[in-house]
């Protein structure tokens, strides 16, 4: 008996690779072309990644700004928009792999990356292998990483995304299971410092988010032991951004940042109109101010009409059935509809961020910086995603497995076929640019304004010793931590 449980189990196990597998496969087709589809900030991506590898070449491993970009003191794309993952890229262009090359075999590894990670973390919080992996194919094909990935070539909130279920899967452990609380205080952290080292923005709204989780479980803040897994995850987190907060500290005591202050600027109207959140189809647009040429001309982002289906349901069960399905249960659904409909509403065109803009001083900046309200659309994306997963739990209950399936199929079925469609409608009609090796990435048209190309020469202010110390020291402690989580999941199978 126990060799048929190993072979049945191994198994499932084959089947979860093979769907995260097809997953980064159907996420990453416009990559396995010769050209790049022409995204709003593809040109700043690539520039960033040549800068590193200039660094990289010239001063060894650092995370200093580059000089060439912005006044002489440089650019701390470093701490703002993290190059902590943009140095495998920066590798590949140093081992001779082309521009263009080394940023599609990044965004393919990225895929993969958020495949498998979010499959881990849902497995997390549902205790399930197949929910695990319908929630994975949610998130990973889902309209709106599609839209980042692709129409925006926004990589560092892309990248952020893999670490955003992290935070979920920490959360859930930490405050609603008692029996497997000991580990989430590593996936918290693990999250977080994600998140932190790959867009700030994103950080400060998994932020946001995380303190409206709280609130929704503050009775759990009664535990000491729920105390004693926020404290190891504050002390971990510390611990493996130590390396990142002490440049960052020895940066501002010298003087190196330049910043401009951003204050006082307009953002409601880059927010999204309501009918785009869950349209069925959407097409290749490229207009970045949302509101003012109407849906037609409106950027293709939103969630999809999966995510809209998923509510339908969940509200269709609890109204009608809701006496046969538990408190918890319940009490998760509404948490994770209620916060997807506040994201959303963030996100829309119709709240009033320039209302809020006006309150003082502090809002007019911290309202500027998000440039954009779509970005709040992330935590929407992981809410409804966990929705869906929720339904598919709640399907099987009521209807049985058979039952179940097909409706988890369905799903997960929508949703491929959504972000396919979008991704097809990409390569037909968006721009695209083909970057040769030894091509300039920046060629100013006549009479417009050159930006620096590529850092070069030695960096503003090399890191010192105790820099590289405190990033051994990190990064062993990460292994450490990867290692025990390994260990500890194959010790369950």
């Amino acid at each position: 008996m126990k060799r048929m449980k190993k072979g049945k189990w191994d198994e499932k196990r084959i089947n979860i690779v093979l769907g995260c597998l097809l997953l980064t496969f159907l996420a990453s087709l416009p990559l396995f072309t010769d050209f790049l589809l022409w995204g709003a900030d593809l040109q700043y991506q690539l520039l960033r990644i040549d800068a590193l590898k200039d660094g990289l070449r010239e001063a060894g491993i650092v995370l200093w700004a580059k000089p060439d970009w912005v006044d002489p003191h440089g650019f701390s794309f470093a701490f703002f928009y993290g190059d902590t993952f943009l140095y495998i890229p920066a590798f590949l262009r140093m081992a001779g792999v082309n521009v263009q090359m080394s940023y599609r075999l990044f965004l393919i590894l990225v895929n993969a990356a958020t495949a498998f990670g979010s499959y881990a973390a849902f497995r997390k919080v549902f205790e399930d292998d197949y929910t695990g992996l319908l929630g994975s194919a949610l998130y990973t094909m889902s309209i709106y990483r599609v839209f980042l990935l692709y129409a925006e070539a926004e990589l560092g909130e892309v990248i952020a995304l893999i670490f955003l279920p992290f935070v979920l899967a920490g959360i859930c452990l930490i405050f609603r299971k008692e029996e497997e609380r000991k580990m989430g205080w590593l996936w918290l952290s693990v999250g977080f410092s994600g998140v932190l080292r790959s867009h700030i923005l994103s950080f400060g709204i998994t932020a946001l988010f995380f303190l409206a989780f709280v609130l929704i479980y503050a009775k759990s803040l009664r535990k000491a032991t729920v105390w004693k897994q926020l404290g190891m995850a504050v002390a971990a987190f510390l611990l493996f951004n130590i390396n990142y907060l002490y440049a960052m500290l020895q940066y501002i005591r010298i003087g190196g940042f330049v910043v401009n202050p951003v204050s006082g600027v307009p953002i409601q109207d880059k927010g999204v109109q309501i009918v785009q959140l869950f349209m069925g189809f959407y097409q290749a647009g490229g207009n970045r101010e949302f509101g003012v040429q109407g849906v037609g001309a409106a950027a293709p982002v939103g969630l999809g009409l999966v995510f809209l289906a998923a509510i339908m349901v969940f509200c269709y069960l609890i109204f009608v059935y809701g006496e046969e399905f538990g408190k918890e249960e319940k009490k998760s659904g509404f948490a994770a509809l209620g916060l997807g409909v506040f994201a959303c509403l963030l996100g829309t065109l119709c709240f009033p961020w320039d209302f809020v803009l006006k309150w003082s001083g502090l809002t007019s900046s911290l309202v500027s910086m998000i440039q954009a309200p779509w970005h709040f659309l992330q935590a929407a994306l992981l809410a409804f995603s966990v929705l869906g997963c929720i339904t598919y739990r709640m399907t099987l209950k009521k209807y049985g497995a058979f039952y179940g399936k097909i409706y988890g199929l369905g799903l997960a079925a929508a949703g491929v076929f959504s972000a396919s469609y979008l991704i097809a409608n990409l390569l037909y009609y968006f721009d695209f640019v083909r970057v040769r090796g030894g091509e300039e990435i920046w060629v100013p048209l006549e009479g417009e304004e050159s930006l620096p190309v590529l850092a070069s020469g030695l960096q503003a202010h090399g890191a010192d010793g105790i820099w590289y110390g405190l990033t051994a020291a990190s990064v062993l402690l990460l292994l450490w931590c990867t290692v025990s989580m390994l260990k500890k999941r194959e010790q369950e199978m």
